[in-house]
């Protein structure tokens, strides 16, 4: 009976923060949701510009899928240039780290550092929905942004 309320707690604890990324349209990588936030590409199949619910994402420079900013106070960046398995995201003191689970697979991702979590498509060739599980109630609505936008960019980028 033990090993029973063990199994159930641990499943329920895996389950609570998990909640649904998916393109609003089939096919359509141009807009996203999540919860209540939106993404949308500033102009169709143009990806160096999003707006997301009044916070602007953009690339510090044209074209340049290494460096972001998230609205003021955030920017995300890889870790090393052109390599897109792995990101930092700096924001008000805090620092996290986001990799491909495997490498140069990007259908799963570990989070780490000032919060943790997993992030993962639903169905394995399937970029347009994914399962994020991380308490996100630690950290600001940009850095919110900045982790989810990380699995929106993996679903772009072998169009770059």
């Amino acid at each position: 009976m033990n090993r029973i309320i063990t199994i159930i707690i641990i499943f329920i604890s895996n389950i609570s923060y998990n909640q649904i990324l998916k393109t609003q349209f089939s096919n359509d990588f141009n807009t996203w949701k999540y919860e209540n936030i939106t993404f949308k590409t500033t102009f169709n199949n143009e990806y160096n510009q999003w707006s997301c619910n009044g916070t602007k994402i953009r690339t510090s420079f044209n074209n340049d899928w290494d460096n972001w900013r998230i609205g003021n106070s955030t920017s995300l960046k890889t870790t090393f240039s052109n390599n897109f398995n792995s990101w930092e995201i700096t924001s008000k003191g805090k620092k996290i780290r986001i990799q491909t689970t495997f490498s140069n697979n990007k259908n799963r991702w570990n989070i780490y550092g000032d919060i943790k979590g997993s992030m993962k498509t639903i169905f394995s060739n399937d970029m347009s929905r994914w399962n994020i599980n991380i308490d996100f109630n630690t950290v600001s609505d940009e850095i919110k942004k900045a982790i989810i936008f990380i699995a929106i960019f993996s679903s772009l980028s072998d169009k770059f």
